[in-house]
């Protein structure tokens, strides 16, 4: 019986395998070797249904969008970079660029400087950038402990990052987070809900809001809606993207 109720609960979820530029290349024979056989030999074999197009698939193009548009050539921030690419992709374009996370990462480049440390506490010396950037990890910020994160839920660190984020930006410099969002806010167990008026009211303390997107999840596609009619019922199926500038 407890074999067939966890049949029935199993979960599990892993990428998909296009042509991701990092691979993880195993020439020893042990049990990460054999799993790696696996997933080459039979990931690929999937149901339409068992797909699952995540944020990423809106929130990657837009962030470099609104970075060549921006036309950055001094420091980039990544906070929170430690499950992210785009931190060693821009540094192999050739920009200079920082990451911080409670994680570590394990990828190095000439151009990369990473720091293991949690954000709010880390001291940046006198450093300023021209463009930082968090993508869907904000929501995480005192929420959670699937990140490391503290134990106890304080709603105001969200808040906290905000401001040390403008507090690092240089006075022309650009700023694009991306967090998810639903109609209404409701429980969570491990990220933080924001609706668009919570998004607008906190933002606008520190930051002057240049542009912001709103995608929507529907039979995995994504989508932007314009409406907040059209807003998702569930967090899971909506990200908001704002790009941010100092306050005036």
């Amino acid at each position: 019986m407890i074999f067939f109720n966890f049949k029935k609960k199993f979960k599990v979820s892993y990428p998909y395998p296009l042509g991701h530029p990092i691979k993880v290349v195993v020439r020893r024979y042990n049990m990460r070797g054999l799993l790696g056989w696996l997933f080459q030999k039979y990931a690929s074999t999937v149901k339409p249904e068992e797909i699952l197009v995540s944020e990423r698939i809106v929130e990657l193009p837009l962030l470099h969008q609104w970075l060549g548009s921006n036309k950055v050539e001094g420091k980039i921030l990544e906070v929170g970079h430690a499950a992210s690419s785009v931190a060693l992709e821009l540094a192999s374009l050739g920009h200079s660029v920082t990451g911080i996370d409670l994680r570590s990462y394990l990828f190095t480049h000439a151009n990369l400087t990473s720091f293991t440390d949690d954000f709010l506490i880390h001291d940046f010396q006198n450093d300023k950038f021209d463009f930082i950037y968090s993508l869907s990890v904000i929501e995480h910020f005192g929420f959670t402990q699937r990140y490391d994160g503290k134990k106890d839920v304080d709603n105001q660190l969200d808040e906290e990052a905000f401001c040390k984020m403008s507090k690092l930006l240089n006075q022309s410099g650009r700023v694009v987070i991306s967090v998810p969002y639903a109609r209404e806010q409701g429980p969570s167990t491990w990220f933080r809900l924001y609706t668009r008026d919570d998004l607008n009211k906190k933002l606008n303390k520190h930051f002057s809001i240049v542009d912001q997107k709103f995608y929507v999840r529907k039979n995995s596609q994504w989508n932007q809606v314009t409406d907040p009619l059209d807003d998702p019922d569930s967090a899971r199926d909506g990200v908001a993207m704002f790009l941010l500038s100092i306050k005036n």
